[in-house]
């Protein structure tokens, strides 16, 4: 008799009651203790808590197995006297698949778990895989269009930073210079109060370098160029254009994402320059204008307050964004398959997706380099 249950017949039932803890360290045993019951050929199948100290998701899970296995035979079975702490995390999976319970006491019924929890491991499965595929070949075709680029490629590279990098310039530069006034007319209110007006200019210079320069440019350029991206690779999956460049034995990776991801490597850095100059400069500008802070202080306090490792944690996050605007634009605009309402969805998904991306690496960047000192 096994530690962990025992079973006996009552009439045309077969009742098995579980004790002990049905943990991940006995699962191994769990299992051969509930292959070696013989229930002769009883109609149903009774699980009870028998003195049952601790069920967690593996042991529920082998519980479960064994009852489809009972069920394949054409046996019913029940559940009976479990506390619902015993099936929290089951009882939580089947309710997210909608399944309706149907054991007593338990709150909580097998019926089809197995399939359905196999069902959803392949789903997430095949997405992981293909979300990898997708990154895969993207990067295969970046690393060819980089170590053999041909006409087409780069003509297209340099219409792409054309497109997403010197016609970005006017927004990203607005958008930051308005932003260094921003920071400079707020940090001087608070500033005030301590009699350190002057202090302002180390704000909006170490602001800008280290984080809002890149990351407003990231934003812009997530916004413009994401959109763009996604909707054009759209349009063309709609109008079966990358079909017809496979026809012809080009590598639509490598014609259209490639240039893309290339050109915004090229064109965030420079962006991201742009825009640390101008904020500053909005600082500037307003610092002398409407604070009572001469040019040849504000110049000075920038000028001691600008460090080559501000400038450093800045440009290094700019690459990375680029990847992640480009990666996300080109591959939901290669997801474009049904109809315009799908291409609108997907090219806001882009964006949006974009835009959390670069924040949420800007986050992790933020917690890096403040745990290395830099």
């Amino acid at each position: 008799m096994s530690p962990y249950l025992d079973y006996r017949r009552e009439s045309d039932t077969l009742v098995i009651s579980l004790r002990d803890d049905w943990t991940f360290g006995n699962v191994r045993m769990l299992h051969d203790a509930l292959q070696e019951i013989d229930g002769g050929d009883t109609p149903q199948v009774v699980f009870q808590c028998g003195g049952l100290d601790t069920l967690d998701l593996s042991g529920a899970w082998v519980l479960f197995r064994r009852s489809q296995e009972f069920e394949s035979q054409g046996r019913r079975t029940q559940f009976l006297h479990f506390k619902a702490a015993h099936f929290k995390f089951l009882k939580s999976i089947t309710e997210l698949r909608g399944d309706t319970s149907r054991a007593e006491g338990a709150g909580l019924s097998p019926p089809n778990l197995t399939t359905r929890i196999a069902g959803l491991l392949d789903s997430v499965g095949r997405s992981t895989v293909a979300r990898v595929d997708d990154i895969g070949r993207v990067t295969r075709s970046l690393l060819d269009g980089v170590t053999h680029p041909s006409r087409l490629t780069v003509a297209e590279t340099i219409r792409q930073i054309e497109q997403s990098g010197a016609k970005a310039v006017p927004i990203v530069v607005l958008i930051t210079f308005l932003m260094g006034l921003v920071l400079a007319y707020q940090g001087a209110n608070q500033l005030a109060q301590f009699g350190a007006q002057v202090f302002v200019a180390d704000l909006v210079t170490v602001a800008m370098l280290r984080e809002m320069g890149v990351l407003l440019a990231g934003i812009m350029v997530a916004g413009r160029s994401g959109s763009a991206f996604a909707a054009a690779i759209g349009v063309m999956k709609l109008n079966e254009e990358i079909d017809a460049l496979r026809i012809m034995g080009l590598d639509p990776n490598r014609i259209l994402v490639a240039p893309r991801v290339i050109a915004l490597l090229v064109s965030l850095p420079l962006l991201t320059v742009l825009g640390m100059l101008a904020g500053i400069a909005g600082g500037f500008l307003l610092a002398t204008t409407m604070l009572d802070i001469s040019a040849a202080q504000y110049l000075e306090r920038t000028a001691g307050a600008a460090k080559v490792n501000d400038f450093v944690v800045g440009i290094v996050k700019a690459p990375f964004f680029a990847l992640l605007i480009a990666g996300v634009a080109t591959l939901r605009g290669m997801q474009v398959s049904a109809s315009a309402d799908q291409l609108g969805r997907l090219t806001t998904t882009a964006v949006v997706q974009g835009i959390f991306l670069i924040i949420l690496a800007d986050a992790v960047f933020t917690i890096v380099f403040s745990s290395l000192g830099v």
